[in-house]
């Protein structure tokens, strides 16, 4: 079926949501999927907007939604959206030590409304995210800020992978500039139900949201944890998109199998794609991989990957089962910049600009974007030379990524600037090529390079799968000396620290967005690596 494009702008999604009785918002009650039709959805956000506006919200009031994903957070989110509100979405990793009445001074709120949990604080002001209001409350706001451009319709936060939140501003029409193009690269139908498994607080994550509004289809919102596996079976969407780490689950399960089991499977699936016909190729593909495809719940058809570099071993085992996984590229401040889409994509890359033109490499390897209308006009609150350093003079973004074009225009990321390791001696290291490297052995499922600074050594810390067997660390060693091998001296890994120990948002060691925290990483392992120590348990 052909996609339904009836919206043109964010004000037409409340009203939006009355026309589509046959698309729905799929949510946990509990450890219950739940299917709540657009048009329902629709009549929760008006009674919602009734108590807002009773409570003297009104276009430009400045609120604040603290919470996990939750129908509760959809139906607020949206409210507030239609009204002409400014959210701010607070993610809760981020700000989990944090009080109540210290954010809301942070960030100037009139209102916020949080998990009940975190309503301790006797507020007039602070509100449970739920459907019904203690009927006695009396609602007073807190004064109102400066106000904001009048393009400006919330506050996101970047993930602190850097130990600094930053708070973003996001434009409404470059928002309503990236739904647009979607569907330009991405085909989109009635029958289509995207994930949504990210915290909501996420931009990218209400992009999704919005996506599925705007263009007609089913919307499945949970909180990535072990229960998602359990929702996309129930469930079953056809697009989803997250972290690497959504994605390596099926990769360590193909590790898991024995040498000449895997072996046979990945002739089995090229004799499959060389000798069939596309389309025929696709069905025995997911016919003979019935269970990979299962695992995400059977329909898959378009699967984004974003946020940190896709191992190449996990898109070759995507791409011998056929199930179609596309990296793509971008950051909150710019919006998308780049992705690989069905009919142009390149394995290793994050595929073609979005809009022609708009990415250049600057003389360091920097990676600069040069959209239409970028998606944030800039940080909130932040010192002038911290925004000038990402917000140029001249209207582009400066990333923080360094990268290249191969010759059909495919853009390739090298790494972080703010990761590059410096030597005593003054000599640069890019650590996430020498670190993709090291994770081709199936055996390693994460690597950090530690240098730099005060060290006078580079190291290396490798959290080994759960089904590496006893000799993958003698083996990965050997790999590294081959590596080594390759390196000028001064970036040659000296030091190698296992660990049995996953890198996780639970521990600390991955952020929200499940990107690895390079900083939490060296706190917890250097003082290991210093030993010269070979295992952490």
């Amino acid at each position: 079926m052909a996609p339904d494009t009836g919206c043109r702008r964010l004000a037409d999604l409340v009203p939006r949501l009355a026309e589509l009785p046959d698309a729905a918002i799929l949510h946990l009650a509990g450890t219950e999927l739940v299917r709540t039709p657009f048009p329902e959805l629709g009549a929760d956000v008006r009674r919602a907007q009734k108590r807002l506006t009773d409570a003297q919200v009104e276009p430009g009031t400045r609120v604040g939604i603290w919470g996990g994903n939750s129908y509760e957070w959809v139906v607020y989110e949206l409210a507030l959206l239609d009204l002409g509100c400014v959210t701010v979405t607070l993610p809760l990793a981020e700000f989990a030590g944090g009080s109540a009445a210290e954010l809301a001074d942070r960030y100037r709120l009139e209102l916020l409304l949080a998990d009940p949990d975190r309503c301790a604080e006797p507020a007039d002001w602070l509100v449970p995210l739920a459907l019904d209001w203690p009927g006695d409350r009396e609602i007073r706001l807190r004064p109102r800020p400066a106000g904001l451009d009048p393009d400006v319709f919330s506050i996101v936060f970047s993930s602190g992978t850097t130990g600094a939140v930053k708070a973003i501003q996001i434009s409404r029409a470059a928002t309503e500039d990236c739904l647009a193009e979607f569907a330009d690269h991405y085909r989109f139908s009635a029958d289509d139900r995207i994930l949504v498994a990210l915290p909501l607080s996420t931009f990218q994550q209400r992009i999704m949201l919005y996506c599925a509004i705007w263009y007609g289809f089913d919307a499945v919102v949970v909180d990535p944890s072990p229960l998602m596996l359990v929702v996309m079976r129930q469930a079953r969407p056809t697009i989803m998109g997250g972290p690497p780490a959504f994605y390596e689950l099926l990769e360590n399960r193909f590790g898991s199998l024995s040498a000449p089991k895997k072996a046979l499977l990945r002739l089995l699936s090229r004799v499959i794609r060389s000798v069939l016909p596309a389309g025929l190729a696709q069905r025995a593909l997911r016919l003979v991989f019935r269970q990979a495809h299962e695992a995400y719940g059977g329909r898959m058809r378009l699967m984004l990957s974003g946020s940190a570099p896709l191992r190449r071993s996990t898109a070759d085992v995507f791409a011998m089962v056929g199930l179609p996984l596309f990296q793509l590229y971008g950051l909150t401040e710019s919006g998308f910049i780049a992705w690989n889409r069905p009919g142009a994509n390149r394995i290793g890359s994050v595929g073609r600009p979005v809009f022609k033109g708009s990415v250049t490499i600057a003389g360091d390897g920097e990676v600069l974007v040069r959209w239409p209308r970028p998606q944030s006009p800039g940080y909130l609150g932040e010192p002038p030379e911290v925004e000038r350093a990402t917000y140029r003079g001249d209207g582009s973004i400066a990333t923080g990524d360094l990268g290249r074009f191969d010759d059909d225009g495919f853009l390739y990321l090298i790494g972080r600037k703010k990761d590059v390791i410096i030597t005593r001696a003054g000599y640069k290291i890019a650590p996430s090529p020498i670190e993709q490297r090291i994770l081709t052995d199936t055996a390693a499922d994460q690597a950090v390079l530690i240098g730099g600074g005060d060290l006078d050594y580079v190291g290396v810390v490798i959290a080994l799968r759960a089904h590496a067997d006893e000799d993958a660390a003698d083996r990965i060693d050997k790999h590294i000396e081959q590596i080594n091998a390759g390196l000028p001296e001064a970036s040659r890994i000296l030091r190698v620290l296992f660990t049995r120990e996953a890198f996780t948002r639970e521990n600390g060691l991955m952020t929200t967005t499940l990107k690895i925290n390079r900083n939490a990483v060296a706190q917890r392992y250097r003082p290991a690596l210093d030993r010269g120590e070979r295992w952490s348990r």
